[in-house]
Protein backbone atom coordinates (compact mmCIF):
# COMPACT_ATOMS: atom_id res chain seq x y z
CA UNK A 1 0.00 0.00 0.00
CA UNK A 2 1.42 3.04 -0.99
CA UNK A 3 0.40 6.95 0.20
CA UNK A 4 1.60 9.82 -1.38
CA UNK A 5 0.84 13.50 0.64
CA UNK A 6 0.84 16.57 -0.98
CA UNK A 7 0.73 19.89 0.97
CA UNK A 8 2.02 21.73 3.74
CA UNK A 9 5.13 21.19 5.57
CA UNK A 10 6.99 23.63 8.35
CA UNK A 11 9.83 23.53 11.21
CA UNK A 12 7.72 23.84 14.80
CA UNK A 13 9.79 25.66 17.34
CA UNK A 14 7.48 24.67 20.78
CA UNK A 15 7.97 25.57 23.85
CA UNK A 16 6.09 24.80 27.28
CA UNK A 17 6.09 28.10 30.24
CA UNK A 18 3.31 27.80 33.55
CA UNK A 19 2.17 31.35 33.06
CA UNK A 20 2.74 33.17 29.50
CA UNK A 21 4.79 36.13 29.65
CA UNK A 22 4.10 39.87 30.01
CA UNK A 23 5.05 42.22 27.61
CA UNK A 24 8.95 43.02 27.97
CA UNK A 25 8.98 40.31 30.70
CA UNK A 26 11.19 37.36 29.98
CA UNK A 27 10.82 33.60 30.61
CA UNK A 28 13.30 30.64 30.06
CA UNK A 29 11.05 27.54 28.45
CA UNK A 30 10.43 24.61 31.27
CA UNK A 31 10.47 22.07 27.66
CA UNK A 32 11.54 23.38 24.28
CA UNK A 33 11.02 21.25 21.13
CA UNK A 34 11.86 21.56 17.40
CA UNK A 35 10.46 19.43 15.08
CA UNK A 36 8.68 19.24 11.65
CA UNK A 37 5.25 20.28 11.44
CA UNK A 38 2.74 20.64 8.42
CA UNK A 39 -1.02 19.37 8.21
CA UNK A 40 -0.31 16.84 5.14
CA UNK A 41 3.26 16.32 6.07
CA UNK A 42 2.67 15.16 9.92
CA UNK A 43 -0.04 12.64 8.71
CA UNK A 44 2.78 11.29 6.33
CA UNK A 45 4.75 11.28 9.29
CA UNK A 46 2.09 9.06 11.31
CA UNK A 47 1.57 6.95 8.27
CA UNK A 48 4.94 6.40 8.08
CA UNK A 49 5.55 5.15 11.58
CA UNK A 50 2.64 2.65 11.53
CA UNK A 51 4.71 1.09 8.72
CA UNK A 52 3.23 2.52 5.49
CA UNK A 53 5.23 3.32 2.22
CA UNK A 54 4.84 6.90 1.89
CA UNK A 55 5.90 9.42 -0.34
CA UNK A 56 5.67 13.71 0.17
CA UNK A 57 5.16 16.43 -1.96
CA UNK A 58 5.44 20.10 -0.85
CA UNK A 59 7.18 23.15 -1.34
CA UNK A 60 10.41 24.89 0.41
CA UNK A 61 12.99 27.48 -0.06
CA UNK A 62 16.64 26.38 -0.76
CA UNK A 63 17.73 27.73 2.23
CA UNK A 64 19.14 26.16 5.29
CA UNK A 65 15.16 25.99 7.12
CA UNK A 66 13.91 24.39 3.93
CA UNK A 67 16.49 21.33 3.96
CA UNK A 68 15.80 20.88 7.38
CA UNK A 69 12.15 20.52 7.15
CA UNK A 70 12.54 18.07 4.45
CA UNK A 71 15.24 16.33 6.49
CA UNK A 72 12.33 15.72 9.17
CA UNK A 73 10.40 13.78 6.13
CA UNK A 74 13.54 11.60 5.10
CA UNK A 75 14.63 10.96 8.56
CA UNK A 76 11.48 9.07 8.79
CA UNK A 77 11.95 7.45 5.70
CA UNK A 78 9.59 9.28 3.48
CA UNK A 79 10.32 9.68 0.23
CA UNK A 80 10.93 13.51 -0.51
CA UNK A 81 12.53 13.14 -3.80
CA UNK A 82 10.13 15.50 -5.93
CA UNK A 83 9.88 18.42 -2.80
CA UNK A 84 10.21 21.71 -4.30
CA UNK A 85 12.57 23.96 -3.76
CA UNK A 86 11.92 27.88 -4.79
CA UNK A 87 14.69 29.67 -5.28
CA UNK A 88 15.89 32.18 -3.25
CA UNK A 89 12.73 31.51 -0.97
CA UNK A 90 12.41 31.77 2.77
CA UNK A 91 10.96 29.25 4.13
CA UNK A 92 7.90 28.55 6.76
CA UNK A 93 8.39 28.33 10.31
CA UNK A 94 5.71 28.74 13.56
CA UNK A 95 6.34 28.83 17.12
CA UNK A 96 3.93 27.59 19.44
CA UNK A 97 3.77 28.78 23.29
CA UNK A 98 2.23 26.31 25.85
CA UNK A 99 0.79 27.84 28.98
CA UNK A 100 1.11 24.49 31.28
CA UNK A 101 -0.96 25.96 33.81
CA UNK A 102 -4.25 26.53 31.74
CA UNK A 103 -3.39 24.05 28.65
CA UNK A 104 -3.71 27.30 26.41
CA UNK A 105 -1.19 28.30 23.63
CA UNK A 106 -0.21 30.70 21.21
CA UNK A 107 0.97 30.20 18.04
CA UNK A 108 2.78 32.36 15.42
CA UNK A 109 3.57 31.96 12.00
CA UNK A 110 5.28 32.87 8.62
CA UNK A 111 4.86 31.27 5.36
CA UNK A 112 8.04 32.68 4.82
CA UNK A 113 8.14 33.75 0.87
CA UNK A 114 7.00 30.46 0.00
CA UNK A 115 4.44 30.31 -3.30
CA UNK A 116 1.88 27.75 -3.16
CA UNK A 117 2.61 24.53 -5.36
CA UNK A 118 1.87 25.30 -8.76
CA UNK A 119 0.21 22.68 -11.06
CA UNK A 120 3.19 22.98 -13.34
CA UNK A 121 5.07 21.72 -10.12
CA UNK A 122 3.38 18.55 -10.01
CA UNK A 123 3.66 15.95 -12.66
CA UNK A 124 0.78 13.08 -12.79
CA UNK A 125 3.56 10.26 -12.61
CA UNK A 126 3.42 11.08 -9.07
CA UNK A 127 0.23 8.65 -8.90
CA UNK A 128 2.07 5.83 -10.38
CA UNK A 129 1.77 3.07 -8.14
CA UNK A 130 0.31 4.99 -5.46
CA UNK A 131 -3.00 3.58 -3.35
CA UNK A 132 -3.96 6.48 -1.51
CA UNK A 133 -3.34 10.38 -2.15
CA UNK A 134 -3.77 12.69 0.60
CA UNK A 135 -4.59 16.55 0.40
CA UNK A 136 -4.76 19.45 2.54
CA UNK A 137 -6.17 21.95 0.79
CA UNK A 138 -3.48 24.20 0.72
CA UNK A 139 -2.14 24.41 -2.74
CA UNK A 140 -5.74 23.91 -4.28
CA UNK A 141 -5.31 24.23 -7.97
CA UNK A 142 -1.78 22.03 -8.04
CA UNK A 143 -3.74 19.90 -5.88
CA UNK A 144 -6.88 19.33 -7.66
CA UNK A 145 -4.85 18.42 -10.97
CA UNK A 146 -3.62 15.63 -8.86
CA UNK A 147 -7.10 14.77 -7.45
CA UNK A 148 -8.93 14.53 -10.71
CA UNK A 149 -6.04 12.62 -12.40
CA UNK A 150 -5.86 10.13 -9.16
CA UNK A 151 -10.02 9.32 -9.17
CA UNK A 152 -9.39 9.01 -13.07
CA UNK A 153 -6.65 6.05 -12.19
CA UNK A 154 -9.04 4.30 -9.33
CA UNK A 155 -6.86 6.02 -6.45
CA UNK A 156 -9.05 6.77 -3.20
CA UNK A 157 -8.58 10.35 -2.41
CA UNK A 158 -8.93 11.01 0.91
CA UNK A 159 -8.96 15.66 1.23
CA UNK A 160 -8.37 17.28 4.92
CA UNK A 161 -9.80 20.39 4.57
CA UNK A 162 -10.02 22.89 7.34
CA UNK A 163 -10.12 26.75 6.38
CA UNK A 164 -12.48 27.93 3.74
CA UNK A 165 -10.98 28.85 0.29
CA UNK A 166 -12.15 29.77 -3.04
CA UNK A 167 -11.63 26.17 -4.23
CA UNK A 168 -13.32 24.15 -1.35
CA UNK A 169 -16.80 23.46 -3.28
CA UNK A 170 -14.65 21.87 -6.24
CA UNK A 171 -11.81 20.14 -3.94
CA UNK A 172 -14.88 18.52 -2.19
CA UNK A 173 -16.80 17.41 -5.13
CA UNK A 174 -13.06 15.65 -6.06
CA UNK A 175 -12.01 13.57 -2.75
CA UNK A 176 -13.22 10.34 -1.86
CA UNK A 177 -13.42 10.41 1.50
CA UNK A 178 -13.63 14.09 3.11
CA UNK A 179 -12.30 14.95 6.74
CA UNK A 180 -13.20 18.47 8.00
CA UNK A 181 -13.08 20.78 10.86
CA UNK A 182 -16.22 21.06 12.29
CA UNK A 183 -16.54 25.22 11.52
CA UNK A 184 -15.71 24.22 7.35
CA UNK A 185 -18.32 21.70 7.58
CA UNK A 186 -20.87 24.01 8.85
CA UNK A 187 -19.60 27.19 7.19
CA UNK A 188 -19.25 24.75 3.28
CA UNK A 189 -22.96 23.34 3.69
CA UNK A 190 -24.40 26.10 6.03
CA UNK A 191 -25.68 23.65 8.15
CA UNK A 192 -25.40 23.29 12.22
CA UNK A 193 -26.60 19.77 13.04
CA UNK A 194 -24.47 17.12 12.85
CA UNK A 195 -26.16 14.66 10.72
CA UNK A 196 -27.63 16.98 8.22
CA UNK A 197 -23.96 18.37 8.36
CA UNK A 198 -22.53 14.99 6.69
CA UNK A 199 -25.30 14.50 4.81
CA UNK A 200 -24.90 17.89 2.86
CA UNK A 201 -21.03 17.25 2.85
CA UNK A 202 -22.11 13.80 1.12
CA UNK A 203 -24.24 15.62 -1.84
CA UNK A 204 -21.13 17.37 -2.82
CA UNK A 205 -19.28 14.60 -4.03
CA UNK A 206 -17.36 12.06 -1.37
CA UNK A 207 -18.59 8.90 -0.53
CA UNK A 208 -17.30 9.38 3.05
CA UNK A 209 -17.38 12.34 5.28
CA UNK A 210 -15.86 12.65 8.62
CA UNK A 211 -16.49 15.91 10.71
CA UNK A 212 -13.46 16.35 13.61
CA UNK A 213 -15.00 18.14 17.21
CA UNK A 214 -12.07 18.75 18.81
CA UNK A 215 -12.17 17.14 22.33
CA UNK A 216 -15.52 16.61 21.71
CA UNK A 217 -14.84 13.33 19.54
CA UNK A 218 -15.42 13.40 16.06
CA UNK A 219 -18.74 11.99 13.27
CA UNK A 220 -18.47 10.14 10.29
CA UNK A 221 -20.93 8.84 7.55
CA UNK A 222 -20.37 6.86 4.70
CA UNK A 223 -23.11 7.77 1.76
CA UNK A 224 -23.61 3.62 1.46
CA UNK A 225 -24.69 3.32 4.77
CA UNK A 226 -26.99 6.48 5.69
CA UNK A 227 -25.56 5.72 9.17
CA UNK A 228 -24.11 8.47 11.30
CA UNK A 229 -21.25 6.98 13.92
CA UNK A 230 -20.00 8.94 16.45
CA UNK A 231 -16.79 8.47 18.85
CA UNK A 232 -15.92 10.68 21.73
CA UNK A 233 -12.78 11.66 22.31
CA UNK A 234 -10.18 9.69 23.80
CA UNK A 235 -9.55 10.93 27.58
CA UNK A 236 -6.10 11.88 27.78
CA UNK A 237 -3.97 14.25 30.41
CA UNK A 238 -3.65 16.85 27.68
CA UNK A 239 -0.18 19.15 27.47
CA UNK A 240 -0.55 20.90 23.82
CA UNK A 241 -2.64 20.00 21.18
CA UNK A 242 -0.49 20.91 18.49
CA UNK A 243 -0.62 18.76 15.13
CA UNK A 244 -3.18 16.25 16.54
CA UNK A 245 -5.47 16.74 13.89
CA UNK A 246 -2.70 15.90 11.56
CA UNK A 247 -2.22 12.78 13.60
CA UNK A 248 -5.86 12.29 13.39
CA UNK A 249 -5.80 12.02 9.80
CA UNK A 250 -2.30 9.64 9.31
CA UNK A 251 -3.98 6.97 11.55
CA UNK A 252 -7.85 7.12 9.85
CA UNK A 253 -5.81 6.71 6.81
CA UNK A 254 -3.83 3.89 8.12
CA UNK A 255 -7.10 2.15 9.16
CA UNK A 256 -9.01 2.85 5.56
CA UNK A 257 -5.72 1.50 3.78
CA UNK A 258 -6.16 -1.67 6.35
CA UNK A 259 -9.70 -1.69 5.12
CA UNK A 260 -11.29 -1.49 8.19
CA UNK A 261 -14.53 -0.51 9.10
CA UNK A 262 -15.24 3.35 9.00
CA UNK A 263 -16.22 3.50 12.79
CA UNK A 264 -12.91 1.84 13.81
CA UNK A 265 -11.09 3.89 11.47
CA UNK A 266 -12.26 6.71 13.57
CA UNK A 267 -12.04 4.96 16.91
CA UNK A 268 -7.92 4.46 16.22
CA UNK A 269 -7.70 8.18 14.99
CA UNK A 270 -9.44 9.65 17.55
CA UNK A 271 -6.79 7.81 20.22
CA UNK A 272 -3.80 8.11 18.32
CA UNK A 273 -5.00 11.92 18.44
CA UNK A 274 -5.68 11.76 21.82
CA UNK A 275 -2.25 10.28 22.92
CA UNK A 276 -0.47 13.26 20.58
CA UNK A 277 -2.18 15.92 22.82
CA UNK A 278 0.33 14.48 26.05
CA UNK A 279 3.52 15.32 24.44
CA UNK A 280 4.63 18.14 22.55
CA UNK A 281 4.09 18.62 19.23
CA UNK A 282 2.72 16.97 16.45
CA UNK A 283 5.61 14.53 16.09
CA UNK A 284 6.29 13.67 19.98
CA UNK A 285 3.73 10.70 19.93
CA UNK A 286 4.72 7.16 20.75
CA UNK A 287 3.18 4.90 18.41
CA UNK A 288 2.07 1.13 20.09
CA UNK A 289 -0.78 0.07 17.73
CA UNK A 290 -2.12 -2.74 19.94
CA UNK A 291 -1.83 0.10 22.50
CA UNK A 292 -4.24 1.96 21.18
CA UNK A 293 -6.46 -0.85 19.61
CA UNK A 294 -7.10 -1.32 23.01
CA UNK A 295 -9.09 1.60 23.37
CA UNK A 296 -11.49 1.21 20.18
Amino acid sequence: MRILGVGYCTMDHLGVVERFAEPDFKLEFEQFSLQGGGSAATAMVMLARLGMDVSFVGKVGDDSAGRDIVNTLAGEGISTEHVVYQKGGISQSSYIIVESSTGCKKTYFTRGTIEPLAPDEVSLDLLDEVDVLHVDATSPRAQLKLMVAARERGVTVVLDNEQPNPHSEELVANCDILVASERFASQLTGEGALEAMCRALLERGPSTVVVTLGDEGSVAMRREEGVLHRREAHPADVLDTTGAGDVFHGAFIYGIANDWPLDKSVAFANVAAGESCRTLGGRSVTLDVEAFLSHV
